[in-house]
């Protein structure tokens, strides 16, 4: 009988938080792979460029165009930041643009890859901030 009511604590105390604990752990893994790759670089605040341009609200735009950054080294015209472009620069920018000045090591694996995409999607969203974090899902 403890085993049973110590079992149907236990379940009452994680049913609450599942889901919303996976979506938080999930929002963590995309931002920690922006950080990781990225954030030396790059800001995901509006208007924050730095060595590299803001990449706040990328997701869907013109590539080679955030207001206020003079640093681009050109090969981007026409090209739209959707996933299949923003995937292939991320694993190899000078197979995008050929004098690009964005030298980093690539990120080989599509998995981690495919979190710094999905994070660059939330922090182009309408309702994303330029003032904090990007929102959750």
């Amino acid at each position: 009988m403890f085993s049973i009511l110590l079992a149907l604590i236990a379940l009452a105390a994680i049913i609450p938080f599942g889901p919303c604990s996976l979506a938080a752990a999930e929002d963590d893994e995309r931002a920690a792979a922006f950080n990781n790759h990225c954030r030396n670089c790059h800001s995901f605040k509006a208007g924050d460029n730095r060595l590299g341009p803001s990449l706040h609200g990328v997701f869907g735009s013109p590539a080679g165009r955030v207001e206020g950054y003079r640093g681009y080294s050109g090969s981007l015209a026409g090209l739209i930041w959707d996933e299949a472009n923003l995937d292939k620069f991320i694993a190899s920018p000078a197979a995008v643009a050929t004098n690009t000045t964005m030298i980093y090591p690539a990120v080989a694996e599509a998995a981690e890859r495919a979190k710094i995409i999905e994070f660059l999607k939330t922090i182009s969203r309408p309702e994303a901030t330029s003032l904090g974090s990007p929102p959750s899902r």
